[in-house]
């Protein structure tokens, strides 16, 4: 059994956060207990929990490798003082007791914070797979600048990243070769992980010049040289505001930088640029969307007269799988400034997931919008309604063309009843179907609109969307 130990100097800091709701809290609870009892995840040092989203990535990860390589890959964070090698050790022995692999593929990562180390069990059945050279190369490329940054659930998802990335080589029948000068650490050697010490070169990278002439693809052109060349500089100039600031906060290492090359640059001569009506944004796409999920959509936005790569949206809107292939975040598809990129999805639908697919069936005889509404009324107008049937009745959502703006751009869906239209002094509250249908007509094409609804017997909520 090959055994890698790495010294760290851990510095946790709890932190609660203001505005998380008592149901949150309790299911990130439940959670916990829950991975505790399967033995997947024992966060007993208290240092994981605190970044849910991260630690639901790293399940369905460990998901991923078990059922695609049949490997076993537990995480177990501790503060105490009992000897490392010897608790790693006596932990492994017992999780393998009961493991869920059939063919003794197994890893037990386990981190003491008391004792500022970090341990890797890697199983006989794996060791030509999981190479010193491989340890070496996630060791300093890939915990260490998590760690610089107190990002210890981070460093957890970008080993079970750089694990499947590795397993998917070995079947190709690939040997690792580390994009770097590598030395073999070997078992039971230790080496300073320089946690909480920030890296005086983290951020650093020659400027990069944006011109009024450069199109989207020129941009994307200068991108794709920069994380070639390792360039982390968050201030660059093919960058906009909010990807600057994005970045400036962002733990960006030379394994997410080589990753970004090996999916990008295969996709670079398939890519068109598509522009929306406004002249200030675009998006750099591999169509059909479907057929190329591991060729991801590039955002720009025109700032200052000049195209700029919006990395931050990207960043809050799209999400990828454990085969890299890209999808939506629907819950955050039509956030902020999203809602002026989805003009490029146009005559595509979403499943569940996000994953974008051609729609079938008959469009829509409304050409605009794509969307029927059917009318409804608040049970307490319902004599109202026979007074005064244009001031009462209102509008539900009976049908959604899949694909069309109401979809697409607006997200409007079955079952959504309309409540109010517009903003501002424009607003209309509790708008009647006559109101809502004009106002959806004369939204002018380009411009916002605006609908407030009560999705499926939910709460009410704001629909933001650029007209077509």
């Amino acid at each position: 059994m090959k055994q890698i130990l790495i010294a760290l100097t851990l510095c946790i800091t709890l932190m609660i956060v203001s505005g998380c709701d008592s149901k949150a809290t309790e299911e990130s609870t439940t959670q916990a207990a829950k991975d505790k009892a399967e033995q997947i995840i024992i966060d007993d040092a208290y240092v994981l929990y605190d970044n849910e989203e991260l630690m639901k990535q790293y399940r369905e990860f460990n998901d991923y490798l078990l059922k695609t390589y049949d490997i076993d890959f537990r995480v177990i964070t501790v503060s105490n003082e009992d000897d490392i090698d010897l608790y790693a050790n006596t932990q492994f022995a017992k999780l393998q007791q009961n493991s869920r692999s059939k063919s003794g593929k197994a890893l037990l990562l386990v981190i003491n914070t008391l004792q500022d180390k970090v341990r890797l069990e890697v199983s006989k059945a794996l060791e030509p797979v999981y190479t010193d050279a491989f340890v070496s190369y996630i060791e300093r490329k890939g915990f260490v600048p998590y760690f610089r940054d107190y990002k210890i659930a981070d460093g957890v998802y970008m080993a079970a990243e750089l694990v499947k990335d590795r397993a998917l080589e070995a079947t190709e029948g690939k040997e690792f070769m580390p994009p770097m000068k590598s030395e073999s650490i070997g078992g039971g050697a230790k080496t300073k992980s320089y946690i909480g010490v920030a890296d005086p070169n983290a951020k650093k990278g020659a400027q990069v010049a944006a011109h009024s002439s450069d199109t989207p693809m020129d941009v994307l052109k200068k991108y794709l040289n920069v994380v070639k060349s390792h360039n982390k500089n968050p201030n660059l100039d093919i960058y906009t505001d909010a990807t600057k600031q994005f970045f400036a906060n962002w733990t960006v290492t030379d394994i997410n930088q080589d990753n970004e090359v090996r999916f990008l640059q295969p996709c670079m001569n398939g890519k068109t640029i598509k522009y929306a009506n406004d002249g200030i944004h675009a998006v750099a796409a591999n169509e059909p969307y479907d057929k190329h999920r591991t060729c991801a959509p590039y955002f720009f936005k025109k700032e200052n007269g000049t195209w700029k790569l919006d990395i931050a949206t990207m960043a809050k809107t799209i999400r990828f799988n454990q085969p890299m292939q890209w999808h939506f975040d629907m819950s955050k598809r039509l956030d902020g400034e999203g809602i002026y990129y989805a003009f490029a999805f146009d005559g595509y639908t979403f499943d569940h997931n996000g994953y974008p697919f051609p729609p079938k069936g008959k469009k829509p005889n409304d050409a605009r919008w794509g969307f029927t509404c059917g009318r409804w009324y608040h049970p307490r107008d319902a004599e109202n309604v026979k007074k005064d049937p244009e001031r009462y009745i209102r509008c539900g959502i009976v049908q959604v063309w899949r694909g069309s703006p109401a979809e697409v751009r607006l997200g409007l869906d079955v079952q959504d009843y309309i409540y109010g239209v517009g903003e501002g002094e424009n607003y209309i509250d509790n708008a009647t179907y006559i109101q809502f249908m004009d106002y959806m007509k004369h939204v002018p094409s380009g411009e916002i609109a605006t609908v407030i609804v009560r999705p499926k017997h939910g709460k009410k909520i704001i629909r933001r969307g650029i007209a077509p």
